[in-house]
């Protein structure tokens, strides 16, 4: 005689007999071993990162990043949506210290002194060079080394004219770093129209000549940059700020400019662990393959809110002629969302990235050859 157990299946006596606990582990075991090949298996954006060659990562205002450098932008990512309450205080960067600085332990030490120090150099080269011309002694802390990166970022005319008039480049620079000029460009929302504008956002320029333009500027006018070095202490006296950096040298400064961007200690200061109020996520790539390649979208979006992991997102785009070759283009997808736990990560990201890219640019994935991300 056969004993034959029945099991529910929706809350309803389903007639199918319960598997025996071997079976089961069995397929338990085949589930697994599936579930871990499926894992195994390379994102699509691993694969087209590690396709393409990366000289050296380029930190600051959008880097050229590796898929390693990626999924440690994902950690921190992850950690920040995951942040509930705060466990423990942030460093302690800065500190005020009553007293002057010739009544510290630096007597006797060797210290760089400066009017201004500019801690971060992607952006901070501007306004550091703008004080050096006029005539402030000024120094740059960069913890990588200060270049800009190779994809393009894209600006209008008066905007670049707007470094000529402060003293800072000369009219034929603006000419060097330009790689690109495009008209018109587009404004459009889904079935809601679209507006052409010109002269808006028009120029692709090129932030490695622009910004190696800057930092020979910078050095010429006697400015110091400290490549390879990040801050570990600032101390604020009465007469002056003091910074210490991780690889020993000590700088004393009349004032300290903050540029270093998202993970900034000084922010993290600031905030006391809070998270930011709401983050915009960018991802993007310059790609080969584009025919109908004359014109710019400024903003656009192709489509409506969507699922994107355990959250929901609504995509913008902002696409643009490249510099390096004329079928060669700028895309860039972002979205702004809070950080709470599920929130999207980039790499989640750049997966619908490339499933809407080419119908949002009209091409065939096939006809696509990516070049930088």
């Amino acid at each position: 005689m056969m004993m034959v157990q029945l099991g529910q299946c929706n809350g309803i006596l389903g007639q199918y007999p319960k598997l025996s606990p071997l079976v089961r582990r069995r397929k338990e075991r085949i589930q697994r071993s599936i579930s871990l090949q499926a894992q195994a298996l390379p994102s699509r954006t691993q694969r087209i990162m590690e396709s393409i060659a990366v000289e050296g990562e380029v930190g600051g205002a959008g880097g050229a990043y590796s898929y390693n450098a990626l999924k440690r932008l994902d950690h921190i990512w992850s950690s920040i949506c995951s942040t509930v309450t705060v466990s423990q205080e942030p460093q302690q960067v800065v500190s005020s210290i009553p007293g002057v600085t010739s009544h510290s332990d630096l007597t006797g030490k060797a210290v760089d002194k400066f009017d201004v120090v500019v801690c971060g150099g992607t952006l901070g080269i501007f306004i550091a060079t703008a004080l050096s011309a006029k005539g402030l002694q000024v120094g740059i802390v960069e913890r990588n080394i200060l270049k800009g990166r190779e994809q393009e970022w894209n600006i209008s005319r008066k905007e670049l004219l707007e470094l000529v008039d402060v003293g800072i480049l000369e009219e034929n620079d603006i000419e060097q770093t330009i790689a690109m000029n495009f008209n018109p460009n587009r404004c459009g929302f889904e079935d809601k129209g679209e507006i052409w504008v010109k002269d808006i956002l028009n120029l692709g320029v090129s932030p490695v000549k622009l910004v190696e333009i800057m930092k020979k500027r910078f050095i010429s006018l006697g400015g110091v940059i400290f490549e390879g070095c990040s801050v570990s202490s600032i101390s604020i006296y009465e007469d002056a700020s003091v910074l210490k950096l991780s690889e020993g040298n000590i700088l004393s400064s009349r004032l300290v400019i903050d540029a270093m961007g998202n993970f900034s200690p000084v922010v993290k200061q600031i905030r006391r662990g809070r998270k930011p109020d709401g983050v915009c996520l960018v991802v993007g790539s310059c790609a080969r393959g584009f025919k109908d390649n004359s014109t710019s979208d400024i903003i656009y979006s192709s489509s409506s809110v969507k699922k994107v992991g355990d959250s929901e997102a609504q995509y913008f785009w902002e696409a643009f002629p490249a510099g390096s070759g004329p079928l060669d283009r700028t895309t860039y997808m972002f979205t702004y969302v809070s950080p709470q736990p599920g929130s999207p990560k980039l790499e989640e990201l750049l997966e619908d990235f490339w499933d809407l890219m080419p119908e949002y640019q009209d091409i065939l994935f096939c006809r696509i050859v990516p070049i930088s991300l």
